[in-house]
């Protein structure tokens, strides 16, 4: 989980110097949408954050365990 901490500006440098070519970004993208009253400042932050990678790289979402559809046992 890349997120908006402390630790992820480091994290976004250590991938960006490694000379990797994309990024596969597995499950859950964000829970920013549970922040209903800011209009989206959130995403708006994220999007600024990842701008100096996914301009010039292609990023990849898989689906999380939220887009599971729940099937139980019959």
């Amino acid at each position: 989980d890349l997120g908006q901490t402390f630790n992820s500006l480091s994290t976004l440098e250590h991938y960006m110097q490694s000379g990797g070519q994309t990024v596969l970004f597995v499950g859950d993208l964000s829970y920013a949408d549970n922040y209903k009253y800011d209009n989206g400042i959130r995403w708006d932050s994220w999007g600024r954050f990842i701008e100096r990678s996914v301009a010039y790289q292609p990023w990849i979402w898989t689906v999380g365990n939220h887009e599971i559809e729940y099937k139980p046992d019959l």
